[in-house]
């Protein structure tokens, strides 16, 4: 008998945590729909800031061994979808289970947004109520997600920010995506190039080699010699840039 109690004691506890995740949503979708964010599925909160740029808030749960804790972390971020659309393309990714608004183009975790600038997480227990600590969290995605999210969405900062260095994510794969949409070929080709210098830096190759894996690339897509994992897809993601290039300038559409 005390052990099912044990056990009904767990169940109820599990209860309750769920209840206070469904409060603290319920309380952040109060806070952020007044700013035009809808609720969506794996938890998002998702807002349009154009037809083509979904800006996004999603959220880290974790419990480090806590069973009837929650610490939550809100990641901030943006989707351009004409550049993941053909990121995806290029990279043979097309085919995902997730809907377009899931994950992050370019963002960041929120508390390296705050003054502190440092990993910020939310934590949250089954038996204390929830309405503080999730105004709080939802205080702090309005004060410093919010011009983020503003300083992603305008194409030439993010342009500029990549070039920089100021965002890094993915920064070999979408600034030569955002060069080639702007009409710009010859600096996206630049970008591929030093690229691949970086990633075979790491390999510890020498430039005769480098010079080497990209010809081969080019000419014959082997590009499958190579060891480093990272070098041999952003080599493949290269190869379907560089045909992409050529029937563009050709004047033939991918699609023919």
């Amino acid at each position: 008998a005390q052990e099912s109690r044990g056990l009904g004691d767990v169940y109820k506890r599990q209860i309750d945590m769920k209840e206070q995740m469904t409060k603290i949503k319920s309380i952040l979708n109060e806070r952020l729909v007044k700013y035009g964010f809808k609720k969506r599925g794996y938890d998002y909160f998702v807002r349009m800031a154009d037809e083509d740029i979904i800006q996004n808030i999603g959220f880290g749960i974790a419990t480090y061994g806590e069973k009837h804790v929650r610490y939550l972390n809100p990641s901030i971020g943006v989707i351009y979808k004409d550049v993941n659309k053909l990121e995806l393309h290029l990279r043979n990714l097309e085919k995902t289970k997730y809907p377009e608004y899931v994950g992050l183009m370019v963002g960041s975790a929120l508390g390296y947004l705050m003054p502190e600038n440092s990993y910020r997480e939310w934590r949250f227990s089954d038996n204390e109520d929830v309405t503080k600590e999730a105004n709080s969290m939802a205080d702090a995605i309005i004060n410093y997600g919010f011009p983020y999210l503003d300083l992603l969405s305008d194409r030439t900062e993010l342009i500029y920010g990549l070039e920089i260095g100021k965002y890094s994510q993915g920064d070999g794969y979408l600034l030569p995506i955002f060069h080639y949409l702007n009409g710009n070929n010859k600096r996206a080709l630049e970008c591929i190039d030093e690229f691949i210098k970086k990633l075979s830096a790491s390999s510890y190759l020498e430039d005769y080699e480098i010079d080497i894996l990209k010809k081969l690339s080019e000419e014959n897509g082997e590009a499958h010699i190579v060891n480093n994992n990272g070098l041999k897809s952003y080599l493949e993601f290269a190869d379907n840039f560089r045909q992409m290039i050529g029937l563009h300038e050709s004047g033939i559409s991918m699609s023919e």
